[in-house]
């Protein structure tokens, strides 16, 4: 020959000679569920691991951004509505009668419930302030409820805010004096 053999000696397309093996057939569809359940772990994990990461903070503004429905107990003191803010130590509920401030911080005693998943609606705060800085909002703010740890129910009155504690004036000129740290909740009118 000279070297210039032109000839396609390649093997002509054959079946898979192992398809039909008897010995095989259990062997693909084990190999096929250990790779499903390798997948199914490996999603359940990342599933537990972004679970593991979230903040109350990212759950409330999940809740924030899809308008949901949510009843918060705060010092005994139930308030449904949609978030409208959240910040640090900050929960702003919008209810049927207003606004609430709400104060998330350690020692207040505190929980929250779905109670209705928007189906479209949501919307995203324009700021995130803390739960003093909403109080400021509302200094010398008469017609103003104020929750407190020993006083669920609220405090009637004129806010008055200082640097770590607020003042309620009430009509009869009457002044209740507590620290921030103790005062659950802050809204516009009797609740």
């Amino acid at each position: 020959m000279d070297g210039n053999d032109h000839t396609d000696h390649s093997e002509p397309d054959e079946p898979d000679e192992h398809a039909d093996h008897p010995d095989l057939t259990g062997v693909a569809g084990e190999m096929r569920a250990e790779w499903r359940a390798e997948q199914e772990a490996a999603t359940a994990d990342a599933a537990a691991q972004w679970r593991h990461g979230r903040s109350l903070a990212d759950w409330l503004c999940e809740r924030m951004h899809a308008g949901d429905r949510i009843v918060v107990t705060v010092a005994a003191q139930p308030f449904v509505g949609l978030v409208e803010e959240v910040g640090d130590d900050l929960l702003g509920l919008r209810c049927a009668f207003g606004r609430v401030e709400i104060h998330v911080g350690a020692g207040i005693p505190i929980s929250f419930e779905l109670v209705e998943h928007a189906t479209k609606g949501g919307a995203r705060a324009a700021s995130s302030r803390g739960f003093r800085d909403a109080l400021l909002a509302r200094d010398a703010q008469a017609g103003v409820s104020v929750g407190t740890i020993q006083r669920p129910d609220g405090i009637d009155g004129t806010l008055l805010v200082s640097r770590d504690f607020v003042t309620v004036v009430t009509r009869a000129r009457a002044q209740t004096v507590v620290p921030m740290a103790q005062v659950a909740w802050v809204a516009a009118g009797r609740v």
